[in-house]
């Protein structure tokens, strides 16, 4: 069924590309600023270095070095134009000489010294020409890769069936991908809207595997299945396929809660597959304790079936379901994030849309000093508030 209109708020649903703080960090992270001055490095060593020769005439054999390994230096940084061009500039100096054309007094160069350096140049000049498209091949292929892995967790719109929704993800720090063990949905159904957050164990390929296999198996089982107890069981059943032929330390599990809100906004339902119950949110915060069932993959070690546990809702109240991820961020002395006040702090402040409240979420965590070494996902949705009179 249809999603609603598309909004144009930005979900901010991408892992974000938070500035280093070392310099080091910036020039390894690839940050834009570190990247060009990287990419000028070369050019401001010969401008740095020459000028002294004339003085300080010790520094000459610096300036030799700086000027014969300028082609080098771009090659390593640049495409293969700004490598012909530090070449050609090379070739100017050397030729301007005091032995060669004698236009200058530095450097002592000859004729002589000119076809070793047009054959370095050469040679740089097709190392970068590879180098470039090795580069191209790659962006390319990460660019199909990040398209492949939107389309697994694709943006959701500002409002599905009536309801106000925002979702916040990020994959661990590290992680090359944009996904990761963490997944989220939000369906529209005849049964209401029904959603599901949830977290497979790991970070590798086969975790990727199984977040796409649990996501499809919701998308199609939760428009028909006739409760959450059944779609429940339909992804117990998909990661149980995901294991088959596995040994026993190669088999995956995943954790999730279930929500199902009902047409008239009136009642949620949740059952919970061993992940953290999601708040309730009225005039504070209170986790929607569900009896948790084991997780999913694991529940020949349960002894009972899923057990839903349902809720009354009120107009304008609030739905935060989250990973471990948020509430396991730490800082250096050992804190962990304290969801539930900070929610209760924003509350109580007034913000109440899911949009702001995500975002003062991701201010708390990253002003805080909050770290983290697994994936992070929050959902937030909303209940319309009751029309004003």
């Amino acid at each position: 069924m249809p999603r609603g209109p598309k909004s144009t708020q930005i979900q901010d649903y991408i892992r974000s590309y938070v500035a280093p703080e070392t310099p080091w960090d910036r020039i390894a992270s690839g940050h834009p600023a570190s990247a060009l001055l990287l990419r000028l490095l070369p050019l401001i060593l010969v401008v740095a270095t020459l000028p002294l020769v004339y003085f300080v005439p010790e520094m000459d054999k610096f300036a030799e070095f700086a000027l014969v390994f300028l082609p080098a230096f771009t090659a390593m940084l640049n495409g293969p134009l700004a490598t012909v061009a530090a070449t050609m500039c090379v070739v100017a100096v050397i030729s301007a000489g005091d032995e060669a054309l004698g236009l200058l007094p530095y450097p002592q160069s000859t004729w002589s010294d000119l076809p070793p350096v047009l054959a370095v140049g050469v040679l740089c000049t097709i190392l970068a020409w590879v180098r470039t498209r090795t580069i191209v091949r790659l962006v390319k292929m990460t660019a199909v890769a990040e398209t492949v892995q939107r389309a697994i967790l694709p943006e959701l719109p500002g409002s599905i069936g009536g309801l106000t929704v925002a979702v916040a993800y990020r994959t661990h720090d590290g992680s090359p991908g944009l996904v990761g063990g963490d997944f989220y949905d939000v369906q529209e159904t005849d049964a209401g809207i029904r959603a599901v957050v949830g977290d497979v164990q790991g970070h590798g390929l086969s975790t990727v595997h199984l977040t796409e296999a649990l996501l499809g198996t919701f998308r199609e089982r939760a428009l028909d299945d006739p409760d959450l107890p059944t779609l429940a069981a339909r992804l117990e059943r998909r990661v149980r396929l995901h294991n088959r032929g596995k040994g026993e330390w190669e088999q995956s599990f995943a954790t999730a809660a279930l929500i199902e809100i009902t047409p008239r906004h009136d009642t949620i339902r949740v059952v919970l597959c061993g992940h953290p119950a999601p708040l309730l949110v009225r005039g504070s915060a209170e986790p929607i304790a569900a009896r948790p069932s084991p997780p999913l993959g694991l529940t020949d070690f349960g002894l009972q079936q899923p057990v839903v546990r349902e809720a009354a809702l009120m107009p304008g109240d609030v739905v935060v379901a989250f990973t471990d991820g948020l509430v396991e961020g730490r800082t250096a002395d050992g804190q962990s994030f304290p969801l539930v006040a900070m929610v209760n702090a924003h509350i109580a402040s007034g913000v109440r849309d899911p949009g702001r409240l995500h975002r003062k979420l991701k201010a708390d965590f990253e002003g805080g000093g909050y770290l983290r070494e697994d994936d992070l996902t929050i959902l937030i949705i909303q209940v319309p508030p009751a029309p004003s009179r």
